[in-house]
């Protein structure tokens, strides 16, 4: 099932509108770190802790509450769904490779925020799979900003594989701590 999802511009003009103090990929990234650790998180914790005083009252703040209220819900609905939606929102291919890649580390540190949020402040409770990728989460978060890239091919199919590699690994992880209920394909037994 394809989802209307935000893309990271239109993600961009909002937090403007609402003047976030966050990039809108650690945004998403705290958003997706709670929903991981706690799949019955509400928009309204995110948001508040986001926005300590919520909306400011005008047209424009309550229209941009009710767009990251949408993402909310889109990405909700991405992190447990069974074709392997879910995306990190991260600007797309067209931008500078450098601005991609400080990008994805404040997706990183944004998530390992989220999961703070959601309860989960020690690896240690993560299953060993799930630790192992939070690790390197931390890692990616904590790298030196300061390699510059050429851009070359090389450069653009590693920042591809990282982008995967944080996608496959979230899913594992949201998996592991928010367990689907449905039914495992080839369960039943026919007589």
């Amino acid at each position: 099932m394809q989802y209307d999802t935000m893309n990271y511009d239109a993600l961009a003009l909002v937090t403007h509108k609402l003047g976030a103090q966050q990039e809108p990929a650690e945004l998403h990234g705290t958003l997706t770190g709670l929903l991981c650790a706690n799949g019955n998180a509400t928009a309204d914790i995110w948001l508040q802790n986001l926005f300590p005083h919520g909306p400011s009252g005008d047209l424009l703040g309550d229209e941009a509450f009710g767009e990251l209220k949408k993402l909310h819900e889109t990405s909700r609905k991405e992190l447990n769904a069974t074709g392997c939606e879910f995306h990190l929102l991260l600007p797309d291919d067209g931008s500078d490779l450098d601005q991609r890649v400080h990008a994805l580390g404040e997706w990183c540190q944004g998530f390992l925020v989220g999961l703070s949020l959601g309860g989960i402040s020690d690896f240690k409770a993560l299953p060993e799979d799930g630790r192992e990728i939070a690790e390197d989460i931390v890692e990616i978060a904590r790298a030196d900003s300061s390699y510059s890239f050429d851009g070359s091919e090389e450069d653009e199919h590693a920042y591809a594989e990282l982008v995967e590699y944080l996608r496959v690994g979230v899913l594992l992880i949201n998996e592991e701590l928010q367990p689907s209920h449905a039914p495992v394909v080839g369960d039943t037994t026919l007589h």
